[in-house]
């Protein structure tokens, strides 16, 4: 069973409950739904069918509603227009004229934004620009690489300082629904500051939400208040689109890394995400690069690797799932003869004693074999902190919240468990022998760990660990 979670984007490739149901089997931990391609009714449906297509799992399944932002587009005109390099073409907030290489944006922001000199990007920096003249309804570009100009077409403004708000009001909407939808987490996309985080938080609140916040870092003035998001957010993406795009592309491999590490070291769930698998979109077999590139990202212990297109239109959604759940479990094998030095200061935790029950835990793996670790929590904290410290075992997260065990689907090595909760010492190691066997972790006589709260009648922190093996 591997360890790195699987996000897939639910999308027309998966629309049905039977081919979810699938991916799930084959290793699929939360599914994605994409905000920026459709209406509150179409996130319904698809949760709708998410939800038929994980009755009766195994585990618990999450739902993430990734939040569009303020995406700046070019119109989606009829056609395509050709360029060469050294041409012009004019961007305006009024109407497409291709026959006049006059092309329309979804938003006056981006023409009030831009000065002279400064770069424009098209279609993830496939098509580079830059400023000539601006004026208060449009500028001229100059073409500085030959292409063709899609209509629907992001734009990136990497030089730019952009006045708009990170959250608009289709995403108040969207993020509404998804707290109808009870969905699980939100990705919030664009974010720039921790203020967009509090925010966002506000906003669950309001609309009487629990989701946990991801903030999706993909803008350099994310990158350059990183530390305010790392501590205000509930975890984090490395949105390697638009941030290959803001920032030179060179310096996104050193950048992953730099975000892996700093979440790891705040106690934050990371995921990896963007064209992990691009290639499978249209063939059955990953690039020897890409698969790489995941494995990388599992040996840096990142929580999630995440599948964008690759699921939600791509034609081979179910073995691209089970390529790259074959890469995780491939991968972490390897990492547990290479285990790296967790990250985890004492400052960002609340309880010293949880903090020295979570090392005591996961370092004693390397005195005594064990097959699992059961980690009673009403929160959800323990299990999380466990899993930031890595330990070879696979972490059961038994919790009596539903809430709880929705969100812990996301934090690498945690399985968690709905159980009722004890009230007597023997009634919990029953919890956890029904809990380990009927869920196949675990089999008779294997030595396991166990960490919860004591007394059982008062809801007190994590403050005890203790040898079991398991018996009839």
């Amino acid at each position: 069973m591997k360890k790195t979670k699987i996000i897939a984007t639910y999308g027309p490739a998966i629309a049905s409950s039977s081919k979810v149901r699938q991916l799930v089997d084959e290793g699929v931990n939360v599914f994605r739904v994409n905000c920026s391609h459709g209406v509150e009714a179409d996130f319904k449906k698809a949760v709708n069918v998410i939800r038929k297509g994980t009755v009766g799992s195994l585990f618990p399944i999450g739902i993430l509603f990734d939040i569009s932002g303020p995406k700046l587009r070019l119109d989606r005109f009829e056609g395509e227009l050709p360029i060469k390099k050294g041409e012009s073409i004019i961007l305006t907030t009024g109407k497409t004229n291709i026959d006049k290489r006059i092309v329309a944006v979804n938003h006056p922001v981006i023409i009030a934004s831009v000065k002279k000199n400064e770069r424009v990007f098209i279609d993830d920096g496939n098509i580079s620009l830059k400023v000539l003249k601006c004026s208060k309804q449009e500028i001229e570009l100059e073409i500085m690489n030959d292409g063709v100009i899609l209509p629907g077409k992001g734009i990136n403004l990497p030089d730019s300082d952009i006045k708009i708000p990170t959250i608009t009001k289709k995403d108040i909407v969207d993020i509404e629904t998804a707290c109808a939808c009870n969905a699980d987490f939100i990705a919030l996309s664009f974010v720039r500051s921790g203020d967009d985080i509090i925010q966002a938080r506000k906003l669950l609140k309001k609309f009487g939400g629990d989701q946990h916040i991801i903030a999706k870092l993909e803008k350099k003035e994310a990158i350059e208040d990183i530390e305010n998001i790392m501590l205000l957010a509930d975890g984090v993406m490395v949105a390697r689109g638009d941030l290959g795009v803001e920032l030179p592309f060179e310096d996104l491999p050193q950048l992953q890394k730099k975000i892996i590490r700093l979440a790891n070291h705040h106690h934050k769930p990371v995921i990896v995400a963007t064209q992990m698998l691009e290639s499978m979109r249209f063939a059955p077999r990953a690039t020897r690069a890409e698969v790489n590139d995941v494995a990388t990202a599992v040996f840096d212990f990142v929580d999630a690797v995440m599948l964008s297109a690759e699921t939600a239109t791509g034609e081979y959604a179910l073995e691209t799932v089970q390529t790259m759940a074959r890469i995780a479990e491939s991968s972490e094998n390897f990492t547990k003869h290479h285990k790296a030095a967790p990250h985890i200061d004492r400052y960002f935790i609340k309880s010293a004693v949880t903090h020295a029950i979570a090392s005591s835990v996961s370092s004693i793996q390397l005195e005594f074999e064990s097959k699992a670790i059961f980690a009673f929590t009403s929160t959800g904290f323990t299990a999380g902190l466990i899993s930031n410290l890595f330990p070879p075992q696979r972490i059961v997260a038994l919790t009596y919240n539903t809430r709880v065990l929705a969100k812990l689907t996301l934090l690498r090595s945690v399985y968690p468990v709905l159980v009722k909760k004890p009230n007597s010492f023997r009634k919990m190691v029953n919890t956890v022998q029904k809990a380990g066997l009927s869920h196949k972790l675990v089999t008779l006589n294997d030595d396991v760990i166990i960490t919860g709260g004591l007394p059982f009648d008062v809801n007190v922190g994590t403050n005890f660990m203790m040898i079991h093996k398991i018996t009839k």
